[in-house]
């Protein structure tokens, strides 16, 4: 498929540049008409364009524009003036066509080539496990890793909670910061919550839409507090105003945290219940 591809392009420029000197030497060589052949021959280059940035089909529909005005010009000079129809005259309807088909042959490979790199772009994405921006691990890590993480605590090896952070008034942060300055801001949030964090700890990027991190902290509730404590402590402390000046942005977390203590008996949460349990207790923080 994509030898046929670039095959077929690579005739349609050749095709297009005989094209091209047959209607130059036409041109000049009809003197007779050469004002004529002058603008049909720049029409002819515009529609040209039109084909390559759009598609066959509303080349086709120019030319059909263009060729029903160049015949109604044309029955109009043999009607009014008494022009004979000649063998030349037929050459603009011949060429305006094959001019469309043959720019389409050139721009086939190289839009089956750009549809190929988008696939590829979105294949990647949906299967990324770290967020470009941040450097963090995604939902689809977390789900992985939670398994691991939920199966240690379940056989009592470890204490697991799992901490849910969000910003109070993100979308409003997010309308003020812009395209351009939000990927700092929130690079710069993602350092400050790791800055705050223990060895152990592992946190991810849940929702980038709503900015929401997820951290599995290997502690009981009395150790997660101190996280916690340590996280807000580190936001109020941290300088944004490089990033948001001349708006002086207050950060305000919201933290939910759930302590797995089914886990501790042996009962096994699934990774997706535990996100919606650390959800729940993010909904009692209400500043």
């Amino acid at each position: 498929m994509k030898n046929k591809d670039q095959v077929l392009s690579d005739l349609g420029l050749i095709f297009f540049l005989v094209l091209t000197f047959v209607t130059i030497v036409f041109t000049a060589q009809d003197s007779s008409n050469y004002i004529l052949n002058l603008v049909m021959l720049n029409i002819t280059f515009l529609v040209i364009i039109i084909t390559y940035f759009t598609n066959i089909t509303l080349g086709l529909v120019t030319n059909g524009i263009v060729i029903f005005a160049y015949i109604s010009y044309t029955i109009f000079l043999t009607l009014g003036f008494g022009e004979p129809v000649e063998a030349k005259t037929y050459f603009w309807i011949v060429a305006l066509p094959l001019f469309t088909y043959v720019v389409s042959l050139m721009t086939g490979g190289s839009l089956a080539l750009q549809k190929k790199m988008k696939e590829l772009e979105e294949e990647n994405v949906s299967l990324s496990t770290v967020d470009p921006v941040t450097g963090l691990r995604n939902l689809r890590t977390f789900v992985s890793d939670a398994k691991i993480f939920i199966g240690m605590a379940t056989r009592g090896q470890i204490h697991l909670s799992l901490m849910m952070i969000k910003f109070r008034h993100y979308k409003e942060i997010k309308r003020i910061l812009g395209e351009d300055r939000l990927p700092l801001f929130i690079r710069q949030i993602s350092e400050a919550v790791v800055r705050s964090l223990r060895v152990e700890d592992t946190v991810y990027l849940m929702e980038k839409d709503d900015i929401t991190f997820g951290v599995f902290l290997i502690s009981d509730s009395a150790g997660s507090q101190i996280v916690e404590n340590r996280i807000r402590d580190q936001m109020k402390s941290e300088e944004f105003f490089t990033i948001t000046a001349p708006y002086d942005v207050e950060i305000d977390l919201k933290i939910g945290i759930f302590h797995c203590d089914t886990c501790e008996k042996g009962v096994t949460v699934s990774p997706l219940e535990f996100i919606e349990k650390a959800r729940k207790e993010m909904e009692y923080d209400v500043g």
